[in-house]
Formats: structure tokens, C-alpha cells, sequence
């Protein structure tokens, strides 16, 4: 398990000046050197303000018998007369608290979503972000003290996420780690390519950074696509129970089609499957869309006797 050396770093002086303040050998001077380090950086107030909260959060650990060096701590007393003393008294007390925060970055219980064939669903983490869940879509979350680690499996989400300065936001999709800059970005994951769309803010990926208004694909071997605009209706669609497609092949109609319904098409022709279409249908009401498709193209859709298999052939005329 590895922690961000960034954040670790200042959590520990922010904790080495939350002892110190406590402290009986606190002085007027240390007061003031703090204060210059607490305004100095919104990322200081931040980590100070985390460390007072991780302070609190580790009152639920005084039951634990099992956390290497939390019990030194406790046998700990501050002496007044010794400012010796206090240092290293305040040396076991950070370093047991940082060997708690490991202990509980590895035990942070990883919460695992599910929406099935044709469902959505919108849940709030307990940061505040919300997450917008399409169709058959498998992602579990794992948000600890130190990171906020969402994992998509597979499906499509939309991420709202809630900004925290010392708290990173990733998302890993395939071989692809999604890093979050305070924003509203979607991620679809199919197979191992991953599609990622930025509607506000800005993301990084692979080192690069990607602004609202952009999209990029990914994929095993080939890496990152060249930036694309993002089709911001288009995108959201689904939310409002809608498949907009513009001048899309065949192919690619029925493979949403299949996302969104069990049900499975063959093509009586390979040709037919490069007719585009261009259209907004509702998400819900499969037989209204095969038989708009019907009047748009010339094919026609024939439910065979195998369950829930279609077939798509050029219409008789």
C-alpha cells in the first residue's frame, strides 16, 4: 500500500503542530510560526484541518489491541520539565498515528454497485460526490482517509465529484487510471477500451491533462486517441432515458441496443450493418425503435423463434 508522498508529508507537520499546540511547552513564538505555516497555503489549512478530524477518528480505535505501536502511545505521559521528553513523546504519537492511518487505509471497507440490464441508478459517496450509473454497470468504491479509489469493472458512469484538496479522486477503468481535478467527467469501459469524457473541469490521464468540453478514447496496446470534441447532448442522453445517434452504422445502434435490453441481433447481410442512422428514440420502448428503424432504413427487424434473438434483413419489396 502506498500513500501520496505529497499529502503524507503534510499531514505529518500538521500533525507535529496539532501535539505541539496541546502541548504545556507550547510558546507565544511556536504559536506564531504556526500561524505563518497555517496561512501560508490553503493546502496547510486543509491538511491541518484533516489532521484535527483524523485526531477525532482515532477515539474509535482506542478498543483496537492490534495496531503496532498505538499502545506505546498510550503509556506515554508528557512531562512539563522536559521539552526532550515532549519531542519524543510527540515522535511515537505521530508515528503511531500514521501506523493507524495505514492500518485503516488497508481495512477501508471497498462498497461495491451494481445496476442490471435496462436499470440506472444515482448514488452520493460519503464525500459528497455523486455518480450517475448506466446500464449493466459494475463499479466498487473505496474511500479511505487518505484517497477516494473508484473501480469500474465494466457499464458507464458520470462522476460529480466533491473537490478536496488533500484528498485525491481516481478512477480505474481497464488499464486506464482516471485522476480527477475537481469535475464532472463520464467514463464508459467496454471490453478493455475505455472512452472518457470531460463535461466540466479537467482529468488526467496517463500524465496528460484533458479540459471540459473533450473527450479521449483508450485502448490495450494502441494507448490514448487524439482529443476529440465531446458531444455534450449526446453524452447525457441516457440520464433522460435517451439514445441520440448521429449518422451511426447499424452495428453500432444495435450494440446500445443490446446494453439496454436482453436481447441479441444478427445481421442477414454484413452490408446492412454500415447503413447509418441519425435519431433521438427512447431508451425504454424497444419495439417503437425497431420500427422507426424499419421506416428509416430499408430493412426489416423478424423476431425468430430463439428467445429474445432478432434478425436484421434487407426489406422485400
Amino acid at each position: 500500500m502506498s500513500f501520496d508522498p505529497q499529502n503524507e508529508r503534510l499531514l505529518k507537520q500538521a500533525l507535529e503542530w496539532f501535539f505541539l499546540l496541546q502541548s504545556e511547552s507550547c510558546t507565544d513564538e511556536s504559536r506564531q510560526q504556526f500561524s505563518r505555516w497555517y496561512y501560508k497555503s490553503e493546502a496547510n489549512r486543509a491538511a491541518y484541518a484533516h489532521a484535527e478530524r483524523l485526531w477525532s477518528d482515532l477515539s474509535e480505535l482506542k478498543e483496537k489491541k492490534d495496531i503496532p505501536g498505538l499502545e506505546k502511545a498510550r503509556r506515554t505521559r508528557l512531562k512539563r520539565s522536559s521539552v526532550r521528553t515532549l519531542g519524543l513523546a510527540a515522535f511515537i504519537l505521530i508515528s503511531s498515528t500514521l501506523i493507524s492511518i495505514g492500518w485503516m487505509e488497508y481495512n477501508t471497507e471497498t462498497i461495491t454497485y451494481v445496476t442490471q440490464t435496462g436499470e440506472q441508478q444515482t448514488i452520493m459517496l460519503s464525500d459528497g460526490t455523486s455518480i450517475d450509473l448506466n446500464t449493466a454497470t459494475h463499479l466498487r468504491v473505496r474511500i479511505s482517509l487518505l484517497h477516494r479509489k473508484i473501480q469500474l469493472d465494466k457499464g458507464e458512469a458520470i462522476f460529480n465529484v466533491h473537490h478536496e484538496l488533500l484528498r485525491s479522486f481516481s478512477v480505474q477503468a481497464g488499464n486506464l487510471t482516471i485522476h480527477d481535478i475537481g469535475t464532472r467527467f463520464s467514463v464508459r469501459l467496454h471490453d478493455d477500451a475505455v472512452s472518457v469524457a470531460v463535461l466540466q473541469g479537467a482529468v488526467e490521464m496517463n500524465g496528460e491533462r484533458m479540459d471540459e468540453g473533450y473527450q479521449r478514447n483508450y485502448q490495450p496496446g494502441i494507448g490514448l486517441s487524439h482529443l476529440q470534441p465531446i458531444d455534450m447532448e449526446r453524452i447525457d442522453a441516457w440520464k433522460h432515458g435517451r439514445l441520440i445517434f448521429r449518422q451511426s452504422s447499424l452495428r453500432e445502434v444495435v450494440t446500445e441496443l443490446e446494453r439496454y435490453h436482453s436481447v441479441r441481433f444478427l445481421f442477414a447481410d454484413p452490408v446492412i450493418a454500415r447503413e447509418t442512422l441519425s435519431g433521438t428514440f427512447d431508451t425504454n420502448d424497444l419495439d417503437l425503435f425497431l420500427a422507426n428503424v424499419e421506416k428509416i432504413l430499408p430493412v426489416k427487424v423478424k423476431h425468430l423463434p430463439q428467445e429474445q434473438i432478432f434478425l436484421v434483413d434487407w426489406a422485400r419489396k
